[in-house]
């Protein structure tokens, strides 16, 4: 698989006024004689003052620089044999070019960022080659500023087809201090021959469980570094890699339907990674719940008292309260025009109640460390060069703030430092970090068992629901995650799917506990926290690696924010879950061959 790091393909925010003067142009600190791409960045960056003569108006006003280098192996194994290895070393660029000013620029169009003149592209160099990154840097420039150009002509065409908006907001927040901070930063080492061996010994754990027909191991390590340049005086130099190892197995049950599970290890560099044993625990548990769910019996349509364990119940938060925290801008369209917008199901819930008032929720990106364990989610810049701050965002169970990037929205005309995905019409996507959920009033986990046997024996039903795990970061086919939406959308969930679960387990009134499969939830939305009734006192430290795609599809997305999410148990008083209707798939024609040792 391939990859690409935290800080890839990053574009920075915006700048100075519609009078842009070389004086603007960044005054690098004393560097040392090999900063030569630094200096390949504010040269060409000093050119500007030439675009303001060809833009008049619609002179430039912000530019950034950045580039994200990375150096970068990859593992594929299955059965403990290699399947794939590669080594690669990266150079990813981002410039933009804003024109016009911070009030109205050539962003926040349906079609802003299209260009349709011709282009020429040239390799950007993986040395420190300056007249390499100066031509480079120069005919991205061009480009950018081009496309820019084209787009706030088309964007003016469409308000003088709209109606004035009487509040407009600006298209860019103005920030009050560049950052500044060029630290002298070096490529962690790589040691190939201990992931490819790790990659295999963690594959060949499945050739112990004969009914896992199909499984594989990837792992990848990447360090990398991240330098931006921008028109305003940001001046940022941060390390920017990621290791991590995915798993899967797949099985297939009796009737014919397709079970797996799944497991998603981060580490924000490759010498913070943990141990080979407790890797392998992980992927043993795996093997085990592949093999149980290939035996376990179907389940059936649910509607009752669910308790989610801590783990789960931070996969589930991630989704249902995590990827609604982001509040996305509409673009202006033309008359008629429809714009691919998925709003937040929390945006007109600012003030009112979405946990239980014993919850306070907050992220917290700039916090390293969780009980003396390091957090994924922490970061020193966003993707627009801000630092990212603490946001308190549920205070006693009432929703107080939103995450935010550069691109204001109404209520929120300030970046927090949480640009940390591309988005859509020339912004930049706003993501948790590190997300804290507390309880102030909780109570041991075996005590939440057994109120959800009290609370289904009050019902008179035959059993409670007791989710372990959810298929988050999902681990199923592209096909099956299709499915997923076209149900949630038919079934009036929310404004995004919300993965299965993959560990349910009837709770019956003697306390015992049966696996089931094949249930996913029905018509859930982010209003269903509400009827959390109570939160366990263990906590449970989930990470993964969000990506742009539905559910972070493992495998796949090639913007990557590591996450971590720190979560209670829930018992909700009532959630229903459903059986897929989708056909099932016929077994193999020819069993599997015997496992060697």
């Amino acid at each position: 698989m391939k990859f690409t790091f935290r800080g890839m393909a990053v574009a920075a925010g915006l700048l100075g006024s519609a009078a842009f003067v070389l004086s603007q142009t960044p005054q690098l600190p004393q560097l040392s004689n090999d900063e030569v791409l630094l200096r390949a960045m504010r040269d060409e960056m000093a050119r500007m003052p030439q675009l303001a003569r060809v833009g008049g108006k619609d002179a430039p006003y912000f530019l950034s620089y950045t580039v994200s280098d990375a150096d970068a192996f990859n593992v594929s194994s299955v059965l403990g044999a290699t399947v794939s290895a590669n080594r690669n070393k990266y150079r990813s660029p981002a410039v933009e070019v804003r024109v016009g000013s911070y009030e109205s620029d050539n962003t926040g169009h349906v079609q802003s960022g299209a260009y349709s003149g011709s282009r020429i592209d040239g390799p950007w160099p993986l040395d420190s080659n300056y007249q390499g990154l100066r031509d480079s840097f120069w005919l991205a420039t061009d480009i950018g500023f081009k496309a820019g150009l084209e787009s706030i002509s088309r964007k003016r065409a469409s308000q003088n087809n709209a109606a004035a908006d009487p509040n407009p907001l600006p298209n860019f927040a103005r920030i009050q201090k560049p950052e500044v901070s060029i630290p002298k930063l070096s490529f962690r080492k790589i040691d190939e021959a201990k992931w490819e061996q790790r990659a295999n010994k963690l594959s060949a754990i499945y050739k112990r469980y004969p009914e896992v027909l199909s499984s594989g191991v990837d792992s990848q390590a990447m360090t990398g570094i991240t330098t931006m340049l921008t028109s305003e005086g940001t001046m940022v130099r941060y390390e920017d890699g990621v290791a991590w190892v995915t798993s899967k197995g797949e099985s297939q049950a009796a009737d014919g339907m397709l079970v797996h599970d799944a497991l998603s290890v981060q580490a924000l560099d490759v010498d913070s990674f943990t141990t080979d044993e407790d890797l392998a625990r992980q992927v043993t548990e795996v093997a085990e719940n592949v093999r149980a769910l290939a035996k376990a019996p179907a389940g059936e349509a649910y509607t009752g008292p669910v308790l989610f364990e801590p783990k789960a119940a931070a996969q589930l938060l991630a989704q249902m309260l995590g990827d609604n925290l982001r509040v996305p801008r509409r673009p202006l369209t033309n008359p008629g025009q429809a714009a691919n917008v998925a709003p937040s199901e929390l945006e007109t819930r600012l003030n009112a109640r979405v946990l239980p008032d014993f919850f306070d929720v907050y992220d917290d990106p700039t916090q390293k460390t969780y009980n003396g364990k390091p957090l994924v989610g922490f970061y020193e810049y966003d993707l627009e060069g801000v630092r990212p701050k603490r946001v308190s965002i549920l205070e006693k169970g009432v929703l107080k703030n939103f995450l935010t990037t550069r691109t204001p929205v109404k209520g929120f005309p300030e970046s927090n430092g949480h640009a940390r995905l591309p988005g859509n019409y020339g912004g930049r996507s706003a993501a948790i970090g590190n997300l804290f959920i507390q309880a102030r009033e909780s109570m041991p986990l075996a005590n939440l068992k057994r109120q959800l046997i009290s609370m289904t024996t009050t019902l008179d039903k035959p059993y409670g629901l007791l989710v372990k795990k959810l298929d988050f970061p999902y681990g199923g086919s592209v096909p099956e995650l299709q499915a997923l939406a076209q149900a949630n959308a038919q079934g009036g969930g929310g404004t995004r799917a919300v993965s299965p679960p993959l560990l349910v387990y009837r709770v019956y009134p003697d306390g015992r506990e049966e696996l089931v499969r094949g249930l996913r939830f029905h018509a859930l939305t982010a209003r269903a926290l509400r009827d959390v009734i109570a939160a366990s006192q263990e906590t449970a430290v989930f990470e993964y690696v969000n990506t742009t795609t539905l559910m972070a599809l493992l495998g796949s997305g090639g913007y990557l924010a590591p996450t971590s999410v720190i979560s209670p148990g829930l018992l909700f008083e009532e959630i229903e879950l459903e059986v897929p209707r989708e056909q099932l798939s016929k077994p193999p024609t020819v069993p599997p061959p015997p496992m060697q040792p």
